[in-house]
């Protein structure tokens, strides 16, 4: 059994992995942490405590899906114990991100957790090095009105490695209603678009990366992943 702990777990994304891990025959959510002086209650069965950066919450996996100052504090927390992290939020700062990438405990951070998003991660570059510099590239990056940052990290990341093939990428971000997430990747040229759409139906769509991603950092003391490691792309 692989105990888990799991920071942000009231949020909107936290309740769907908590859901997600639950149904885990070979996953236990030991701890399931909400923000500081929140009172202490049950979400599916699963006692919700504040969070406490004084707790050490004994486990094998920390995963966090809260928001970016609080998912570096507790990425930070985790390299002092030793701990294997999973890292689901984004929004952080160039200086968080670089930091981060120099975490020595075992350690994924992931933008977007979907097999979906990720498997675009790996194939998009491939689709612009086979169409070369003719085609003009747009990113239109959608989500809810709730979202904090613009573009979004999975904006971000699929710019990032589309622009190492060549083209700059043109980004826009839309924040509207309840949109759960929706990428559109646009190759234009003379005569021709090509359009890729990832949709997010529901949180479940990010969620179901979770438990791969927690197997695969289980029992791991150092090192650099990413989901590409865990999905085997």
């Amino acid at each position: 059994m692989i105990r888990v702990a799991l920071f942000g777990a009231a949020g909107r994304m936290g309740s769907t992995v908590l859901a997600a891990l639950e149904r885990e025959p070979d996953i236990d959510v030991l701890h399931a942490i909400d923000k500081p002086g929140q009172e202490s209650r049950e979400l599916l069965g699963v006692p919700i405590v504040p969070d406490d950066s004084a707790e050490t919450f004994e486990s094998d996996v920390w995963v966090d899906v809260s928001l970016a100052d609080a998912a570096y504090r507790h990425a930070l927390r985790a390299e002092e114990l030793g701990r294997p992290i999973l890292v689901g939020a984004t929004g952080f700062s160039a200086e968080q991100a670089q930091r981060l990438d120099r975490l020595t405990c075992a350690h994924i951070v992931a933008p977007n957790l979907s097999l979906g998003v990720n498997l675009l991660f790996e194939e998009l570059p491939r689709i612009r090095r086979i169409l070369g510099g003719e085609y003009d590239i747009g990113l239109v990056d959608i989500h809810h009105k709730h979202k904090a940052d613009a573009p979004s990290g999975t904006a971000k990341k699929i710019a990032e490695r589309l622009e190492r093939e060549g083209s700059k990428v043109q980004v826009v971000s839309l924040r509207a209603g309840e949109i759960t997430g929706e990428h559109r990747i646009l190759f234009a040229a003379e005569g021709e678009q090509i359009e890729i759409i990832h949709r997010a139906e529901s949180r479940m769509a990010f969620a179901r990366g979770v438990a791969p991603a927690v197997r695969f950092l289980s029992g791991k003391t150092s090192g650099g992943f990413t989901m590409k490691d865990v999905l085997g792309l």
